[in-house]
C-alpha cells in the first residue's frame, strides 16, 4: 500500500485528491473508496492503493494512518476552541447564508439607489 496525505477534498461533490508520499503524484479518489470510520480531513495521512484509470492515477481502498501525529502536513485550525471546532460543513452553511445576506442587502441598496435617482430627477 502507498502511503500519502489527503491535499485538497470537495465535500459537496465527495472526491478529492492525495499526494503520494514517494513519488509527489496526485491520486484522485471518491468518497465510495474512504475505508475510515472517522472524518475525510485536509492533511490526513492516510494509506491507499493506486491504481491507472483512463482519466489518471486514481486511490482506492483509502484508511488513515493509524497514529497519525504529525501535525506539519495538517492545516491549523481557524478556531480558538480545539474542543469543538467548526466541520467543514458547518463553514460552507454559514458562508451560503452570508452569500444570501449579501444579495438581499445589494438590492435593498439598488432599489434605493433607483428611488434617490427618481427623485432628484422628478
Amino acid at each position: 500500500m502507498a502511503k500519502g496525505i489527503i491535499k485538497r477534498f470537495d465535500f459537496r461533490k465527495g472526491f478529492g485528491f492525495i499526494v503520494d508520499d514517494e513519488s509527489g503524484a496526485d491520486f484522485f479518489f471518491h468518497k465510495s473508496a474512504w475505508n475510515g470510520n472517522g472524518p475525510i480531513r485536509l492533511g490526513l495521512a492516510v494509506e491507499f492503493v493506486g491504481k491507472d484509470s483512463e482519466k489518471g492515477p486514481q486511490a482506492d481502498s483509502v484508511s488513515p494512518v493509524d497514529g497519525d501525529k504529525s501535525s506539519k502536513n495538517k492545516p491549523k485550525a481557524q478556531s480558538t476552541n480545539p474542543a469543538k471546532p467548526a466541520s467543514l460543513e458547518d463553514r460552507i452553511a454559514t458562508l451560503e447564508s452570508s452569500v444570501a445576506t449579501w444579495k438581499v442587502l445589494s438590492l435593498v441598496a439598488l432599489a434605493g439607489v433607483i428611488v434617490l435617482g427618481i427623485t432628484i430627477f422628478l
